[in-house]
């Protein structure tokens, strides 16, 4: 088995390590100390759950096995020899052990922080101490980076515990603790990652930085928290200079947004425009983020217009002026609509990039109005540099019958022209195939015969050309069949499989496949994979 490390990084939460066809992947089990209640696992497979969790868990049980039998080694067991010892000689024990064991310490403070205030008034930023300890010396390298899922990341094993705790407070409704917690990880996380000094931040795993607001948004819907010193606590802490560029800082706005709804207040909107008088370019991407969040907290309080006040006032927004756009299309407003549009597009001027979008607000609007040269002339502009059937059929709809048989022809040497080399052109194969001049495609197939083009262009024509098809397949195969590789061989079986479906094609497959018997008989791959397949 090809896993390298395998521990209880808290009471049943466990972390391995494992070593797959792809890297080095981290698997998490969390389980009820019977039954496996969540797992994580970094690999890029698309099964879940994937092979690895069940490996870790046969893993983990063995491991409890095994060290529920040492404990009964010479009669000892270990609950008894604890039972056995006084509280001062297990207390002592304890305070000597964590003094050379940071992770135990760590996990024993953690553990018990919560019954700490309950002598000590004071305690109740305890957690902030003992998390920054905790995250005092840690050091990463690039040797920690793992691969999870579509991006590369370091994970925080001491981060990890705290959240989970946190999570486990949340399950046990102490909320109170579980707030604590959430603030601690906040505050001293963002500390410490700004006095890391090392390029390596970038490669933390940004659930530090969000996962703590999901749990506080979740107190939100408890009856008894206390809105208003959530509401204070997010008002002087979101501004410090720390937060700035992270993600936590939008938590903090998503987080401050509920919560002036919550409290009634306008201290979200008005720290928006504060925001907002900070920064010059009103076109800037940060002006957008922030007249997004104005938007989204007008929506999300039921006040729709004042929402849509802000999008007409800020048209230089690419995207508002977008969503306008669609709304007053969608309310027949087309004038108004197309207004919007040509003014963005006359301000762009000889630049035609990103207008994609708007030309299909054109053509949107030219439908509704039924405007057959306008149709005409922007579907034309999505099918000008290659075939897309969509608007190839826009566009053929504005010919009558007769003009379509003269300008397809027109449109064939467009594209032709637009790769004067000898090449095979698509967008000419496609024109083809949907106007179903099949001996004429299957000419040009032959033309530029290649495995991909025929697999991709055979069905238009093999019904009507059944013989002339299974001879370019056979043409093909054969020669593509000189090269080697398992998956050259499955790719081969494949093409057979398509052949079969052809009529005549199965006696032409039982032939080739005698043929590649003899000829590639050394081939032990290629006869093991052609044996597998059945006509």
């Amino acid at each position: 088995m090809n896993i390298i490390n395998l521990q209880e990084i808290s009471p049943n939460s466990w972390k391995a390590k494992y070593r797959g066809n792809y890297g080095i992947y981290t698997i998490k089990i969390k389980t009820d100390g019977k039954e496996t209640v969540d797992y994580s696992c970094s690999c890029p497979s698309d099964y879940y759950p994937c092979k690895h969790i069940s490996m870790i868990e046969e893993a983990i049980k063995e491991r409890i096995t095994k060290s529920q039998k040492s404990d009964n080694e010479d009669g000892i067991r270990f609950d008894k020899l604890l039972r056995e010892l006084s509280q001062k000689e297990l207390r002592d024990f304890i305070i000597r052990q964590t003094q050379h064991n940071p992770q135990l310490k760590n996990t024993v403070l953690l553990e018990f922080a919560h019954k700490i205030k309950k002598t000590d008034v004071n305690a109740i930023n305890n957690y902030n101490q003992l998390l920054r300890n905790a995250l005092d010396g840690l050091h990463f390298d690039y040797d920690d980076i793992e691969y999870n899922y579509e991006y590369d990341c370091i994970e925080i094993d001491i981060l990890d515990q705290w959240l989970d705790k946190a999570k486990k407070h949340v399950k046990q409704k102490n909320w109170e603790e579980a707030t604590f917690i959430c603030k601690a990880c906040i505050e001293e996380y963002a500390t410490w990652i700004n006095n890391y000094d090392s390029d390596i931040v970038e490669y933390f795993d940004t659930c530090y930085q969000e996962i703590p607001f999901d749990i506080l948004t979740q107190t939100l819907s408890v009856q008894g928290t206390d809105f208003k010193s959530l509401f204070d606590y997010c008002k002087s802490e979101m501004l410090k200079p720390k937060y700035k560029g992270t993600e936590m800082y939008d938590g903090f706005n998503g987080l401050f947004m509920e919560l002036s709804a919550l409290v009634g207040s306008d201290d979200f909107v008005l720290l928006q425009d504060k925001l907002l008088q900070e920064i010059e370019d009103k076109s800037s991407y940060d002006v957008q983020i922030i007249l997004q969040r104005k938007i989204d907290y007008y929506r999300n309080n039921k006040q729709p217009e004042k929402a849509w006040d802000v999008i007409r006032e800020n048209l230089q927004i690419e995207s508002f002026r977008k969503e306008l756009v669609k709304k007053l299309i969608s309310e027949n407003k087309l004038q108004e609509a197309k207004k919007l549009i040509n003014d963005y597009i006359s301000h762009k001027g000889n630049e035609n990039r990103g207008l994609y979008q708007w030309h299909i607000l054109q053509l949107q609007i030219a439908q509704k109005e039924n405007n057959i040269p306008e149709i005409r002339r922007i579907s034309f502009l999505f099918i000008e540099s290659g075939f897309q059937a969509e608007y190839y059929n826009k566009y053929k709809s504005t010919f009558t019958k007769e003009e379509w048989a003269e300008r397809v022809e027109k449109l064939i040497q467009h594209y032709e022209k637009r790769h004067k080399t000898n090449w095979f052109n698509s967008s000419v194969a496609d024109v083809l195939q949907a106007e179903k001049q099949e001996e004429r495609l299957m000419n040009y197939v032959e033309k530029h015969l290649s495995i991909d083009i025929l697999e991709k262009y055979h069905t238009a024509f093999s019904a009507s050309f059944p013989e002339k098809t299974l001879a370019l397949f056979r043409q093909t195969i054969d020669q593509y069949a000189q090269n080697t590789g398992r998956e050259i061989y499955e790719r081969i079986v494949k093409l057979l499989g398509k052949m079969v479906k052809i009529r005549g094609g199965n006696d032409i497959v039982k032939e080739m496949i005698n043929q590649y018997k003899i000829l590639y008989k050394n081939r032990k791959a290629m006869m093991e994979i052609i044996n597998r397949f059945k006509i």
